[in-house]
């Protein structure tokens, strides 16, 4: 069980976790059903931990050739074992969720994309296209899930953030992930930007994507949701420490791979970053 956690990704779980907490706290109802709540966050790590094991399981021939440490491809998680507990943390998600009211929807759509990002036939993973829709999805039910637990919706403030920090996954995570994996991806038979074309596309597209995300993101705050500008501040700041990330190592593209993934390194601290700013801001806001 604790390499299935540790294959899951703890830094990964955190911040799907951080996504869960944002909606529930943009949720206008009283959070004070602590059960409720409680109930939620572990059916939701649990589908966080089960999507993740589904990708480890499948990702085996990839994640080798890329060099991964992870525990499946060096070894010693076995295939089989992580593909039971991987059931098993479903089913868990799936049955917590049923005391959650309204949550087993979203709690169903998460495991559903999950499932369509890793599994044959046609893996989402393939092609940065269905990748980045996924991702916006599994980025956004994360968001919505929360303010189910607490009881709510997300209004149009969480609406707002909720789009802008999917968006932030699809149009740059989504990208600047697979830099540092090219060889590995091409192996498993990946066809994505940076398999196709490329790494200087694909980091020309994630450039592209983190300029038009942090601006979006400043135009609808000022639009329709002002308060959304304490998580836009942060997000700005990281897209424009991406691009200069990205054009630093811009000729790194035979150095090794840590130095390769430096810019998704930025993109997740930029993730943390805007969601813990914005965490903070609604709940300063509602002690008041």
């Amino acid at each position: 069980m604790r390499l299935s956690l540790v294959e899951a990704r703890p830094v990964v779980q955190i911040v799907f976790l951080m996504r869960f907490a944002v909606g529930a706290a943009f949720s206008a109802q009283d959070l004070a059903d602590a059960p409720q709540l409680t109930a939620g966050v572990l059916a939701w790590w649990l589908a966080v931990v089960t999507a993740y094991l589904v990708n480890g399981v499948l990702d085996v021939k990839e994640d080798r050739a890329n060099g991964s440490a992870r525990p499946i491809a060096r070894g010693d998680l076995p295939e089989r074992t992580a593909a039971l507990l991987t059931a098993v943390a479903a089913a868990g998600s799936l049955l917590l969720s049923l005391f959650v009211p309204g949550l087993t929807v979203w709690v169903a759509l998460f495991l559903l994309l999950g499932w369509l990002y890793s599994a044959p036939p046609f893996p989402a993973k393939r092609w940065s296209s269905t990748c980045a829709v996924v991702v916006f999805g599994l980025g956004s039910t994360s968001f919505a899930s929360g303010a189910a637990a607490a009881g709510g919706e997300l209004g149009p403030a969480g609406l707002v953030f909720a789009a802008v920090m999917s968006a932030w996954m699809a149009l740059v995570g989504a990208v600047v992930k697979d830099l540092g994996d090219v060889e590995g991806d091409a192996v498993g038979g990946r066809r994505t930007v940076a398999v196709r074309y490329g790494a200087s596309r694909a980091r020309a597209v994630a450039a592209a994507g983190s300029l038009l995300v942090c601006t979006g993101a400043v135009l609808a705050a000022l639009a329709w949701a002002p308060l959304t500008l304490a998580g836009t501040v942060p997000l700005t700041i990281g897209a424009v420490c991406v691009v200069a990330q990205i054009v630093r190592t811009a000729r790194a593209a035979d150095r090794d791979r840590r130095t390769r993934r430096s810019a998704y390194r930025v993109f997740m601290r930029t993730q943390y970053a805007a969601n813990i700013a914005m965490l903070l801001t609604l709940l300063l806001r509602g002690s008041v």
